[in-house]
């Protein structure tokens, strides 16, 4: 019998420090793996493949993430803030029919 791992793609309202950002994306998708997910965390998966500065790189960075997120069967929104990045993202996922919750929604499906 296969199974197929339910794909969760991570938002947040990153810190603007990235050594922060990364660690608190790295806390969050462990917990979604331990809870039996994929994650999709573009903080993590696009480390260090776009400049910072560079504005064509931004736009890919925001097309590539979006990618992700409409693939995924979750939007997790994580920490106890929300800025314009994760309301964007909870609007991309209304859309696209993604289902939203928040990282202690999930912990609270199993």
């Amino acid at each position: 019998m296969s199974r197929t791992i339910p794909r969760a793609y991570v938002t947040a309202a990153w810190s603007k420090n990235p050594v922060v950002a990364k660690e608190a994306a790295k806390k969050y998708c462990q917990e979604l793996v331990k809870q039996g997910y994929l994650p999709l965390c573009p903080v993590l998966a696009f480390d260090g493949v776009f400049p910072v500065e560079d504005q064509e790189a931004h736009k890919h960075y925001k097309e590539m993430s979006e990618d992700l997120l409409r693939r995924a069967r979750f939007l997790v929104v994580c920490g106890n803030r929300q800025n314009e990045d994760v309301k964007d993202d909870i609007a991309i996922a209304k859309r696209a029919k993604v289902i939203v919750t928040t990282l202690e929604g999930v912990i609270g499906f199993v």
